[in-house]
């Protein structure tokens, strides 16, 4: 009986050790995929921007594509916080014009929006696209963001 007991708490070690570690590497690799940040506003002040809208309550996780003077960013609100959608929404946009009050900012927390600009930043990735064409591009996805909203 005792011996059950004693392989029945290893096997529970071993499990939230894993879970845990599963856990720390899924962040990582969150924090991998949140790169996509464009000449003018620079790598390191997206990324601080990012990580700042990330830190958010309900904010699970940000895409942010910028050019010329229009911003772009995308965020995954978490399921428990998708009843005040409106209101992180709110606070976001807040957020980023404030630090950036010369930007044309938009805000969408819709999925498929999310998911374009993932698709947009993995070609961004492997092309060095000009300004002209990220600006196109983000066009398109402010005009698709209203027109779903």
């Amino acid at each position: 009986m005792i011996g059950m007991k004693a392989r029945a708490m290893k096997w529970m070690i071993v499990l939230t050790v894993f879970s845990f570690l599963a856990g720390c590497n899924i962040k990582q690799e969150t924090e991998k995929q949140n790169t996509i940040t464009t000449q003018e506003m620079g790598h390191n002040e997206g990324t601080i921007l990012e990580k700042n809208i990330q830190k958010m309550e309900g904010v699970d996780d940000v895409k942010i594509i910028q050019a010329q003077n229009d911003l772009l960013v995308a965020i995954k609100v978490t399921t428990v916080d998708r009843f005040q959608l409106q209101e992180i929404t709110k606070k976001v946009k807040k957020k980023v014009e404030d630090r950036h009050p010369d930007m044309e900012v938009t805000v969408s927390p819709d999925k498929k929006i999310f998911l374009e600009m993932d698709k947009f930043e993995a070609k961004h990735a492997e092309k060095q696209y000009s300004e002209d064409k990220i600006h196109k591009k983000i066009k398109s996805l402010i005009k698709l963001s209203k027109d779903e909203g």
